[in-house]
């Protein structure tokens, strides 16, 4: 068997392929090491059948669907991309994923500090590193993660290439 998914640290600064025999650890120790500053991203998705990542990227294959985490090791915000969102007139959809809340629409009260940005969360959207380690462990083995959290959808991406805002919509469970 080759090469199954790929994690992207910090915005593709580091590239690394792995196969199906991957652990919770090879998740769980980048994450305890964010800081914030020089270790603040990761992201996990699953390669095309029969292709590596140099394949997928050229097809522009790679990152259609994935999770992924920003921020400090015990502040982070967890985000997924799935297929989806007719309803809005997208292809796929990117959601930040969230403890079980029963607002509406959440408050976005909390900052995560990063590089080059800041993202704005509610309170029920913060996880610790172990908590994350555990949704991408998760994925890594379903393509998904437990229904018990919400999803609060972000942006969509149309067919045409168009972003469409989708702050504004109202979180959903799985």
């Amino acid at each position: 068997m080759g090469y199954t998914h790929v994690t992207e640290s910090n915005g593709g600064a580091l590239i690394v392929e792995m196969g199906h025999r991957a652990e919770i650890d090879e998740f769980a120790g980048p994450l305890r090491r964010f800081n914030g500053i020089d270790r603040f991203a990761l992201t996990l998705w699953a390669l095309p059948v029969g292709m590596n990542y140099d394949q997928a990227r050229a097809l522009s294959r790679d990152a259609l669907e994935y999770i992924q985490a920003a921020g400090k090791a015990d502040a982070l915000t967890v985000e997924i991309r799935t297929a989806g969102g007719s309803e809005w007139g997208a292809e796929w959809v990117r959601y930040v994923v969230g403890h079980a809340n029963s607002a509406e629409l959440p408050t976005l009260e909390l900052t995560i500090e990063l590089p080059h940005s800041t993202e704005l969360i509610a309170r029920h959207e913060v996880f610790g590193a172990d908590e994350a380690a555990d949704l991408f462990y998760g994925y890594y083995k379903t393509g998904g993660i437990p229904t018990t959290y919400t999803l609060r959808p972000v942006e969509g991406y149309a067919s045409d290439g168009r972003n469409i805002d989708l702050r504004g919509e109202t979180p959903r469970t799985l």
